[in-house]
């Protein structure tokens, strides 16, 4: 069983004193069930567990939200559900089928006898066609593919491996060349696969690529599924055009999201709904465009500029043409896409840290690139993505040039190190990157400094 970090995070929901009922969003096959379930099991003396998909007859529970007459409807449907107050959990699966389930969350909430968690796929797509989602009365929480960290523990590697690459990073230190190698190995593996919890498994148990890539066509079938079944108010061959037409996207030399790539007179205003879809869904990232890197970055926001990712590389490989599968796995070339590949991978990367927005910047007359730029401590960090070895002309131009940065940092196969005011890190430490820069910021700051002397 893989561990993850949502394990943690439902122990300490289940230990608050009146824990509200708890929603769970993300994107097909995270592995939500399989984690509610096995926290159910655990946690609790019993477990009732309605999947909405498998077993429709329980939806007509939810015309009424009164819970002494929920929990009797359900009762009649599957006499051998125990209902034991305080020691049961509820768990609604694959509630996208039956949102008003979530109206009832605030009588759970009142009520106070049973823990309820809901989990399903696509569900702030869905939020628009409920009366109500029992607003104040409910937690919610955002789950997403494996991480990194997670990969490496699920390959079996543990705390003392974990520490040394934290103290090397706090303090600055280049890593053993060996754990390095090591590392870097482990994190072209996660790109292949992606944070998909059966394909790691799969991976894991076989160690070849074929099951695992069959899955990740699979998955590509499926979220084409989720298209067709969930898209409302929406026109779906747009949103399918939008989904199939990003590896197009990325292999452009900007990677700036085209609509003229879709169809002929295609435009923002008739798109960009398909984005948000997308996005909603847990399919993709996006990273918006900064007319000028100034704080708030947000402000600086141009709404037409933005490139469009996979939220997982899994996915990202489903779409490699025969060629390029060989180019990758066979001939260990990452730099496909024109990059495209380890941007996808950093975002992502990003994103799985909860850096909540990320931006890009490039220059009217493109003679400055920043690959991704971030905020923390009221202070703009401008990352940059090194698919190779090369000189970093635009990151020091931008630090050298703007009062509100103290210092870049370039993501790279490279060891951990600095030179004048660039840290470089490797993209395997990218998971480390928040809680470093948030506990190790003004340290950072004197090392730059002293290094500038």
């Amino acid at each position: 069983m893989l561990g993850r970090k949502i394990d943690s995070f439902l122990k300490a929901w289940k230990a608050e004193k009146d824990h509200l009922p708890l929603i769970i969003y993300g994107a097909r096959q995270i592995g939500k069930t399989t984690s509610i379930r096995l926290f159910g099991s655990r946690e609790y003396e019993s477990l009732v567990e309605i999947n909405f998909i498998s077993n429709p007859e329980f939806k007509k529970v939810f015309e009424t939200f009164d819970v002494n007459a929920i929990i009797q409807r359900i009762s009649f449907i599957n006499p051998n559900f125990r209902f034991i107050p305080h020691k049961t959990l509820i768990f609604f699966d694959e509630i996208q089928e039956n949102m008003e389930a979530t109206t009832s969350l605030k009588m759970f909430a009142l009520d106070k006898r049973y823990d309820v968690i809901c989990s399903g796929s696509a569900l702030g797509v869905n939020n628009n066609h409920v009366s109500s989602v029992s607003v104040g009365f409910k937690k919610e929480y955002i789950m997403k593919p494996l991480d990194f960290e997670e990969y490496l523990m699920a390959s079996g590697y543990g705390a003392e491996f974990f520490n040394a690459i934290k103290s090397a990073l706090f303090r600055l230190s280049p890593l053993d060349p060996v754990l390095l190698d090591a590392l870097n190995k482990k994190y072209e593996e996660y790109i292949v696969l992606g944070g998909m919890p059966k394909i790691v498994d799969t991976f894991l148990k076989t160690g070849n690529y074929s099951q695992p890539y069959q899955l990740q066509k699979d998955l590509r079938r499926d979220y084409l599924d989720d298209i067709k079944q969930y898209v409302f108010g929406l026109d779906k061959a747009k949103v399918e055009k939008t989904y199939e037409s990003i590896p197009l996207q990325l292999a452009k030399d900007n990677h700036k999201f085209m609509f003229a790539k879709l169809s002929h007179g295609a435009r923002f205003t008739s798109f960009y709904g398909a984005i948000e879809w997308l996005k909603d869904a847990g399919i993709i990232l996006v990273a918006n465009n900064v007319k000028s890197i100034s704080r708030p970055l947000k402000l600086q926001m141009n709404d037409n500029n933005f490139r469009v990712y996979f939220a997982d590389t899994g996915l990202f490989m489903a779409f490699l043409e025969k060629n390029e599968e060989t180019q990758l796995r066979v001939n260990n070339d990452f730099n496909i896409y024109k990059g495209g590949l380890y941007e996808n991978i950093v975002l992502e990367d990003l994103n799985k840290a909860n850096f909540e927005n990320i931006y890009f910047y490039r220059s009217e007359d493109s003679t400055i690139e920043i690959d991704f730029l971030i905020e923390t401590n009221n202070r703009i960090i401008p990352i940059e993505v090194k698919a190779k070895n090369g000189r970093s002309i635009s990151l020091n131009k931008v630090i050298e040039s703007n009062e509100e940065i103290d210092f870049g940092i370039k993501l790279s196969k490279q060891n951990i190190g600095f030179e004048n005011k660039i840290i470089t890190i490797p993209y395997a430490v990218t998971f480390l990157l928040k809680e470093f820069l948030y506990k190790e910021y003004g340290n950072i700051c004197k090392m730059v400094a002293l290094n500038n002397k």
